[in-house]
């Protein structure tokens, strides 16, 4: 009888601790659930690109290589010339960058629409195919809205892609901003490079 009434109280006990225990843990879940939730990660992508296919995925200014290649006076008209390379070509994941679909650069503010005389890309910087360029924001991506000079004309593998602006003016190089559109994964970004302006509110020289 005695064996029986210990056994009884220990039972007791266990469910009494038991209990406690459930409602500590449930006051420490409650309690979590009210902070607020932080993501893991940060999209630097708006919802607006999300909306319209592109990437959540982070911006990686430095997803493709954009180097200026020339810049010579010819038959009176300067002729920039960009080259964009991927150098790690694949489908946007591991580290790897999709194909370049387009991009798109804004001009110094001292720089005058009317001295754009001429736009041209190329597959190899040898045989051009000329377009006519124009200066507006580009709709199918939201990480410049601002109006730019898009280049309509992407990679394939890491391959260079040649691009040219002629201007009926001598401009300088300068730090400029610009924006890539890729693929679903890779998305959009934008990036600096070196472009057309004016040192220190200078003109054209």
């Amino acid at each position: 009888m005695k064996t029986i009434r210990l056994s009884y109280l220990a039972l007791i006990t266990l469910l009494v601790t038991t209990a406690s225990c459930q409602k500590d843990a449930h006051r420490d879940v409650a309690g979590k659930n009210d902070q607020p939730v932080t993501p893991a990660v940060t999209s630097t992508v708006s919802s607006a690109s999300t909306e319209r296919g592109q990437s959540s995925g982070a911006c990686n200014p430095n997803a493709y290589t954009v180097l200026l290649e020339s810049r010579t006076l010819v038959n009176g008209a300067w002729e920039w010339v960009w080259s964009v390379q991927n150098p790690n070509p694949g489908n946007g994941s591991n580290g790897t960058v999709q194909n370049l679909s387009h991009w798109g650069m804004q001009l110094g503010a001292c720089v005058s629409w009317a001295s754009v005389v001429g736009a041209a890309n190329s597959a190899d910087g040898v045989t051009w195919t000329s377009f006519t360029p124009v200066y507006q924001s580009d709709p199918s991506q939201s990480c410049m809205t601002t109006p730019t000079l898009k280049f309509d004309f992407g990679t394939s593998g890491s391959s260079k892609s040649y691009y040219k602006l002629v201007l009926n003016a001598d401009y300088q190089v300068v730090a400029a901003p610009a924006y890539y559109k890729s693929g679903a994964n890779t998305g959009c970004c934008t990036f600096s490079f070196a472009g057309v302006g004016c040192i220190e509110g200078d003109g054209p020289r």
